[in-house]
């Protein structure tokens, strides 16, 4: 299960989603699925959450649906000691296929690669949240390539079989 790496190893994690104004600096890790459930496949990180709320998770970790976050993405990070993104991205894969960078490999990809398929990109929230020293000290991000973004809330056959994997 890719998501389960770097998570820790014991208890059960909350299924409650932080707030923003609320949220206490955590030592723990943040799992944020982000994307349009609306969109097919691009909700691609908002089921992963869902099936991860099924599961026992670590203590210390924590999952929240991030919706199409955009710029927002910075103060929902702002605090966590490790965050874990997870969003459709157009990835070089087949469908369902997905790859894990660090901000700084984003970065490298050059701005013709499309990291996210939002507005306002996850390379620009982690570019804004450098800028303020809002940066966790861990960032992962995994981008599953979609298949279909249409107005439909189904995932794609292909993507929904790969979602275990990711998870």
């Amino acid at each position: 299960m890719a998501l389960d790496e770097g998570m820790g190893n014991a208890g059960q994690g909350s299924e409650s989603e932080p707030s923003v104004a609320s949220h206490a600096p955590s030592p723990g890790t943040l799992i944020v699925g982000l994307g349009n459930p609306l969109r097919g496949d691009d909700g691609i990180g908002v089921r992963a959450i869902q099936m991860l709320q099924a599961e026992a998770l670590p203590e210390g970790v924590e999952v929240v649906e991030g919706g199409t976050q955009g710029l927002g993405l910075v103060s929902l990070m702002e605090g966590w000691r490790r965050v874990i993104l997870v969003d459709a991205a157009n990835v070089g894969q087949r469908p369902g296929g997905f790859v894990r960078f660090t901000p700084q490999e984003a970065r490298l990809l050059g701005s013709d690669a499309h990291i996210s398929i939002h507005n306002a990109g996850l390379r620009d929230a982690l570019l804004l949240a450098e800028t303020l020293e809002l940066l966790p000290d861990e960032i992962i991000i995994y981008g599953m390539q979609p298949e279909k973004l249409d107005w439909d809330d189904d995932l794609s056959p292909q993507v929904e079989a790969a979602m275990p994997a990711l998870i």
